[in-house]
Parts: C-alpha cells; sequence; structure tokens
C-alpha cells in the first residue's frame, strides 16, 4: 500500500495476481548473439546449447527467427531438462518453486515472435503424438494470443490424456482472453481429474472475465484442491460480478489462509455490500495477511457497515493492518471513525500508521481532529507532518477552522521552520 501525500489518496493493499505457469522475458535487450550462429547451436548434442540457442532467438526479431522456423518447431518435442531459467522467467503457478527448462520451451518462447505465421504448424503439432510437443505448442499459442487457436486449444483441454498438456492448454486459453475459451475452462474446471488443471482452468476464467464463468467458479470454492479454491477466488473478484459473492463469503471461512486471503481479495474488488458482515468477521482472523486483506477490501466497499470493526484493527498487533484499516476508515468517510483515527495518529509507534491516519482524517474533514493534526504538524516525521497539513487544508475548505485554530497553526509551522536545518 502507498498513498500520495499531495492528493490525500492512499492506495489498497492488493494480492498479487497468481499468474499461473507464465512466461516473461527476463530481459528487454535484443539479443547480440548472430543469427546464424544461434540456428547453427539448435543442432548441438548440448541441450544446455540447444536452449540457449532458442533461447537467443527468441530475443531476435521476426526477421531474424523466421530462417529457424523449421528448427524450432521440430525442437517443441525436446524436453531434455536443463537447469535455471536461462532467460526466460517461468512462474508455474502451483510447482513447488522448481527452475527449469528445455529446449522445446524455449523454442517455444521464441516462436511467439513469428505470430499468426506460425499458428498452423502449432495446431498441428498440439494435434500430434509428442506429449512434450503438444506442451509446449499451447505454450507458443497462449504467448501468441491469436484466437483461431481456440477450438484446437478447447479439444487438448478436455481430451488430451497427459495432464500437463491439458493444464498448458487451459493457461493458453486464458492468455488469448475470449470468450469463446470459457465453455471449455468452465468444463475443465469441474471435472478434470488433475489439481493443477482445474487451477488453470479457474485462472484462465479470471483472465477472461467473462460472467459465464462465474457458476462454475462459485463450486469450485468448495474444490477439494486449496489451490484451486485460492484461484477460484481470485477468479470470482477478476470478474466483479455480484454473482460470486456467496461463494466468496463462504471462502472466507477456508482452512487455509491463502484462500481466505484472495477471497478477502474478491470482494473488495466486486465493491458488495453483501460482503461486509463476513469480511468484518474476518478482521479477527488469525492470519495478519487477511485481516489486511479484509480491511482493504472494507475500504474497497465504503459501507458504513464495516466501520467498527476498522476502528477497532487501528490497535491490531500488526502495523500494516493497523495501517489498511486507516486506509479503509478514509476511504468510507464517516466521522465515527474520527475518535479512533486520532488515536493512531497521536500514538501509534510507526510512523506510516500516522501517515494513513492523517491522510483518513482529511478524508473524512471531521473540524474535530483539528487540535490532532495541528500537533501532528510537529511529528518527528516529516512525512506525517505533510499529510497533517493536507488534511487541516480539507477542514478549512469545509469551514471547519477558527481564528485561534489558523493562529494555533500558524505559531506550529513557526516552530517546524526554526527546527529546519
Amino acid at each position: 500500500m502507498t498513498f500520495r501525500i499531495r492528493r490525500g489518496l492512499a492506495t489498497g493493499l492488493v494480492i498479487s495476481i497468481a499468474i499461473a505457469m507464465s512466461v516473461f522475458p527476463a530481459a528487454a535487450q535484443r539479443s547480440r548473439v548472430d543469427p546464424a550462429q544461434a540456428r547453427a547451436e539448435l543442432g548441438s548434442a548440448n541441450a544446455t546449447e540447444r536452449a540457449t540457442a532458442a533461447c537467443e532467438l527468441g530475443r531476435m526479431r521476426a526477421a531474424e527467427v523466421r530462417p529457424a522456423r523449421q528448427e524450432l518447431l521440430a525442437m517443441l518435442t525436446d524436453d531434455t531438462p536443463v537447469e535455471g531459467q536461462l532467460c526466460r522467467d517461468y512462474n508455474r503457478y502451483g510447482n513447488g518453486g522448481r527452475e527449469e527448462s528445455s529446449p522445446g520451451r524455449e523454442a517455444a518462447v521464441a516462436l511467439e515472435e513469428l505470430g499468426v505465421d506460425v499458428l498452423d504448424p502449432l495446431i498441428a503439432i498440439l494435434e500430434g503424438p509428442s506429449a512434450a510437443g503438444r506442451e509446449n505448442a499451447a505454450l507458443a499459442l497462449g504467448l501468441i494470443e491469436h484466437p483461431r487457436a481456440i477450438p484446437s486449444l478447447a479439444s487438448a483441454l478436455s481430451g488430451d490424456r497427459v495432464a500437463p498438456v491439458r493444464a498448458r492448454s487451459a493457461w493458453a486459453l486464458g492468455m488469448i482472453e475470449d470468450a469463446g475459451g470459457v465453455a471449455a475452462l468452465n468444463d475443465a474446471l469441474l471435472d478434470d481429474s488433475d489439481g493443477e488443471t482445474r487451477s488453470q482452468s479457474a485462472w484462465g476464467l479470471g483472465m477472461i472475465e467473462h460472467p459465464d464463468g462465474v457458476p462454475a467458479l462459485s463450486r469450485a470454492i468448495d474444490d477439494s484442491d486449496a489451490e484451486v479454491r485460492s484461484q477460484a477466488a481470485w477468479a470470482l473478484g477478476m470478474i466483479e460480478s455480484a454473482d460470486g459473492v456467496d461463494a466468496l463469503v463462504r471462502a472466507l471461512g477456508d482452512s487455509e489462509a491463502e484462500v481466505r486471503r484472495q477471497a478477502a481479495w474478491g470482494l473488495g474488488m466486486i465493491e458488495h455490500p453483501t460482503g461486509v458482515a463476513a469480511l468484518n468477521r474476518v478482521m479477527d482472523d488469525a492470519d495478519a495477511e487477511v485481516r489486511r486483506q479484509a480491511a482493504w477490501a472494507l475500504g474497497m466497499i465504503e459501507s458504513t457497515e464495516g466501520v467498527d470493526a476498522l476502528i477497532d484493527a487501528l490497535i491490531d498487533s500488526d502495523a500494516e493492518v493497523r495501517r489498511q484499516s486507516a486506509w479503509g476508515l478514509g476511504m468510507i468517510e464517516s466521522d465515527r471513525g474520527t475518535a479512533g483515527l486520532i488515536g493512531a495518529l497521536e500514538s501509534d509507534r510507526d510512523a506510516e500508521v500516522r501517515r494513513q491516519a492523517a491522510w483518513a482524517l482529511g478524508m473524512i474533514e471531521d473540524p474535530d481532529a483539528t487540535d490532532a493534526l495541528l500537533e501532528a504538524i510537529e511529528d518527528e516525521d516529516a512525512e506525517v507532518q505533510e499529510q497533517a497539513m493536507w488534511a487541516l487544508s480539507r477542514v478549512v475548505q469545509k469551514g471547519g477552522f477558527s481564528r485561534d485554530d489558523r493562529s494555533r497553526l500558524a505559531a506550529a509551522l513557526r516552530r517546524v521552520r526554526s527546527r529546519s536545518p
């Protein structure tokens, strides 16, 4: 969470999106390797050299990659393990932190540069005999993100005998972000025997953000696999349909903290008041991250029904929970939060909590906060001082500043200036 002093705006804490089996360039710069040399090394007897050559081609422009098109397509079946991630970061959701690549995987990433020119051969490989080739073809098709691949990916998702191929196909459908993939993802989410495939299907539905995915995702909140439940909660938040609220409320009672965190995030994304009562309850959750996320969600929903729980959380043992709760009270803008925020501003040992409390008091614009804000102008933290000044300006604009208050402000500013080097 960060807040911006001059604008008086605090952005809430957001759980990072669970990007499943995604591929990101590790560096933006183009390869300095000679294209002809890289192409020649695709035929090396050493797997690491083959993978590195494909990786380097993936950093080149399409015109430099095109001469190696056939070699790269043929390499998709090469699943020889290569230690490390070479020049791509593979974040495989739920893979236990394993970091490895293969020549075929690097070839798939390189083929992205050729786009629609390789759609047909990739689709043919996706329907071919090699499991490694099918998985890497699905990877390449997902990176290219062309909707013409949807029928073939949907077929692979529903019918391939190899679970990693189905999982990669679900991921690819999510990357394409087209409603044409929703039906296949719904079916896989509810019926596939493989947990990773179900998780990827939930992720794909969240990426597509189509309301037709909500019923299946709501049922997946009760999946036996915690990662599937967590991913389903995330996806429901991404879709932002009120029809997903009941399932997310149910997920707030999950035995796994990560599921509860994602459920709270999802309720905040949907911003529907039906979720407030359940979010209030998890403000006492044993997991601090759940409490932080619930405070963020209550602020996003902006219902006064969340005020009391946020006030109580201003004395939470976790500083980030206190900070997020102050932010939430500022978003709701109810003067019922004034007294608790004054207490946080005057006595919290964490400067960031005091800054957030000053911001929230400025959002509420309650003249009762004037004395505390005047004192905060002399806080030991310069950013707290600045935030208090901004909050006082809001109170002044509302007409809640007396002549005596102005005199006290001037005196406080003189004292601050006198201490400045």
